[in-house]
Formats: structure tokens, sequence, C-alpha cells
């Protein structure tokens, strides 16, 4: 598969994952559904990381600092602060933020990676100024030069998920049981699909092809992502595309289009 097709599917699988958010989180609250999510996943990080952890090369002191970076951004940061957003806003409102991840991604790039920014992107970058989680990509591209993909995505969720669960555990644990235990055949199912498709499969096409790509070059990718989850949630959901929605996006889209243009 190529670096480009891995990055497509895994945007559409990241664009339908909200519709599905949407469907469950009318049963459970954001985080027993986080918990969920990931601690499936985990089932099959487990065996995995324990299979391969002799023949992997060891980390760093500051690789295991950005692997730990790098699963916090993705479960507790990124995961749980976008269910508890599709409570409140629409997909497309959701998407349209995150569609700024390119030009975080460039913004820390320079800073930590030493790339170059023209004066252009850094116009664009000021445009598209409303932020997300680009912290999971440049750890990811940094961890990537040494580590093989399936292991790096496989120990940052497990890092993420265990953060998770000791800042939470404590606290929520028996309603988090409580709501799973009343959780219906189609919410079950749609977790399931979530923690296998989503965490895993996705996740995977996307560190593939962000190994075979700079950081800025795979981010630019998550310009479909407002598309295609607006034209799901219109379709499953029944939610419009309003004139705000398309002025918004607009103005975004121009901005990370002069943060990515060379």
């Amino acid at each position: 598969m190529t670096a480009a097709a891995a990055l497509l599917l895994a945007i559409l699988i990241w664009a339908s994952n909200s519709i599905m958010v949407k469907v469950i989180l009318r049963e459970l609250e954001p985080l027993t559904l986080t918990w969920l999510r990931f601690l499936l996943a985990a089932l099959v990080y487990i065996p995995y990381t324990a299979a391969t952890w002799r023949r992997a090369p060891g980390y760093t002191p500051r690789e295991w600092a950005l692997l730990v970076v790098a699963g916090v951004a993705l479960v507790p940061a990124f995961s749980l602060t976008l269910y508890w957003a599709l409570i409140y806003t629409t997909v497309a409102n959701t998407a349209l933020v995150r569609m700024t991840e390119p030009a975080w991604v460039l913004l820390l790039a320079a800073l930590l990676l030493g790339e170059r920014l023209t004066r252009r992107q850094l116009a664009g970058l000021a445009l598209a100024l409303t932020g997300t989680a680009a912290l999971l990509l440049l750890g990811f591209k940094t961890l990537l030069r040494r580590h093989r993909v399936t292991q790096v995505t496989a120990h940052a969720a497990l890092a993420g998920t265990a953060a998770l669960i000791l800042a939470t555990g404590p606290t929520h644990a028996v309603t988090i049981a409580r709501e799973t235990a009343a959780l219906s055949p189609r919410g079950w199912t749609l977790v399931i699909v979530m923690a296998l498709i989503v965490t895993i499969g996705a996740n995977q096409l996307f560190s593939y092809g962000l190994q075979r790509m700079t950081a800025g070059a795979a981010a630019t990718y998550s310009y479909l992502t407002p598309i295609l989850a607006a034209l799901l949630a219109w379709i499953f959901l029944g939610e419009p595309v309003t004139v705000d929605v398309v002025v918004c996006g607009v103005i975004i889209a121009a901005g990370v289009y002069l943060v990515n243009r060379a």
C-alpha cells in the first residue's frame, strides 16, 4: 500500500468515527466510552507487546518521554476531549477544529525538529490558529526513526490507557462499570468497531503514511476530514451544513493552505 492510500483510508475511518461516537453517546458518558474503546484495544496490544518486546530496540529516556506524551495525547487528551465536544456541537464543527492540525504540526515541527517556515506559512498559521493535537504526530515521527510502526503505536496506546485509568479509575470506576453493564448490543458493536478499526487499524495506517512522509505533508490529508465528516453526518445523522460552517471552513482552509504551501 502506498503512503497516500494509507493516509486517505485513515482519514475516512476517522471521519466515520465521529458518527459512531454521536450514536454511542446516547448511551454512554465520554469517559466510559474512552475506557471501553482503549481497554478493548489493549486486549490486542498487550499480547502483541509481550510477544515482540525482546526483539524491539530499547527506548532511550527521551524516547520514553515522547512515547508517554504521544499516548496521553492519543487517549485522554484527544479522544476524551473529542467525545465531550461532540455532546455540545456538531460533527462538522469538531472536524473544522481538527482541520487546523497541519498548522500546529508545522509550527511544532519548526520548534522541535528545526523545519524552516516561510512567511506565507506564518501568515497562514496566524489565520488558522485554533488548535489540536500535533504532539502525537511529532512524537510518532521522532520515535519512528528507530522503531517499527506497530510497536510504537501499541506502546503509546497502552501508555495513554494506563494514564487514563490511573487518573480516573479511583473516582469513576463504579460509574463506568454501571454504564458498561447497561450498554446495548448495538452500542457494544460500535465500541468494538472503534477499538479494532478506528484505534488499531486507522492509527496503523496513519503511522505507516507518516513514516514515509514529512510531518507537514502527512498532516495535509486532514483537509478531507471536515468534508467527509460533514457529508457522513448529513447522511446518517441528518445534521445540516449551515452557512456559518461553510464560511468558517473556508477561512480555516485558507489559513491551512497558506501554511502548507511551499
